[in-house]
């Protein structure tokens, strides 16, 4: 059974607004954090960290919005339950920049997730970084967090005595409709051991984010995966998750991928790499997963 490594990211959303555990990492920004949106980062990182769900939404407005779909019942549900299957999470956050308008204040900030689960036969760690925009407003003389975006996320999720290093090569932006290049490379030689593989590709909704999946694992003929997706005729965020398997361990990584109707650049090409051939897809224009 495949346990969604984008659910962790829940957690990391939370963070976003969450942890500034060094004042020094506000200076980073573009332009020094006001006072109050550096108390309510550093207040978010401390409950988050201490997993206190009711102090981390004293800090949500009653109207917040989440643009995954998540309201503010939703995402307090969403984060009750994913702390149930760590024994210990935590978060460090850097506001990249910020602005004020008005009576809002919006900052991008970058944050660093780490966590273990909680079983006592399960090992797996995690290690998740995720960029976001949050929209923050006085209520009732409390500054709250009444909107939240995510712009990039990746995560990596493993177990055992030596889960396969593994480098994940996919665009974060790509137009609609168009084909893009993922890669997934073991980083270090395999030798004699088998490595199992596959991907998934899914959309970035509220009703995604607790399920469970089962994949099914291909023996992979070279040193990791590699395919050509197709982005769906819509726009949209997508998850793409790699699990990779051998004898000494596992390793799932997972990325964000933003499909835009505004977006014209290149796609990502990758290097070619010696022995392999990506596996084509054809695209489907009714989004669902092309992986």
């Amino acid at each position: 059974m495949f346990k969604r490594i984008a659910l962790l990211l829940a957690a990391a959303s939370v963070s976003a607004i969450a942890p500034i555990a060094n004042p020094v990492l506000a200076a980073q920004s573009s332009k020094p954090a006001p006072p109050e949106l550096s108390n309510i980062v550093y207040a978010l990182d401390k409950a988050a960290s201490s997993q206190d769900i009711e102090t981390v939404m004293k800090y949500y407005a009653p109207t917040f919005n989440h643009a995954d779909g998540l309201n503010r019942d939703r995402y307090k549900q969403v984060l009750s339950e994913l702390w149930k299957r760590y024994k210990n999470i935590s978060y460090r956050t850097e506001i990249s920049k910020w602005e004020k308008q008005g009576d809002l204040i919006t900052a991008e900030t970058v944050t660093m997730v780490q966590g273990a689960k909680a079983a006592e036969n399960d090992n797996f760690k995690l290690d998740a970084r995720l960029i976001s925009t949050q929209t923050y407003k006085t209520i009732n003389g409390q500054l709250q967090v009444i909107s939240q975006q995510v712009l990039s996320e990746q995560s990596s999720l493993s177990t055992g005595d030596a889960p396969p290093p593994v480098k994940l090569k996919a665009p974060e932006l790509i137009g609609v409709g168009r084909q893009y290049v993922l890669d997934a490379i073991v980083t270090e030689p395999l030798g004699t051991s088998l490595l199992l593989g596959a991907a998934i590709e899914e959309p970035v909704e509220a009703k995604n984010y607790l399920n469970d999946n089962t994949i099914n694992l291909k023996p992979l003929r070279a040193g990791g995966l590699f395919k050509i997706g197709q982005a769906p005729f819509a726009s949209g965020d997508r998850w793409i998750s790699v699990v990779l398997v051998r004898e000494s361990g596992i390793t799932i990584t997972s990325q964000r991928l933003r499909v835009s109707k505004d977006f014209t650049g290149n796609q990502y090409t990758p290097l070619p790499e010696p022995d392999t051939t990506p596996s084509r897809v054809r695209p489907r224009p009714n989004n669902e997963q092309t992986l």
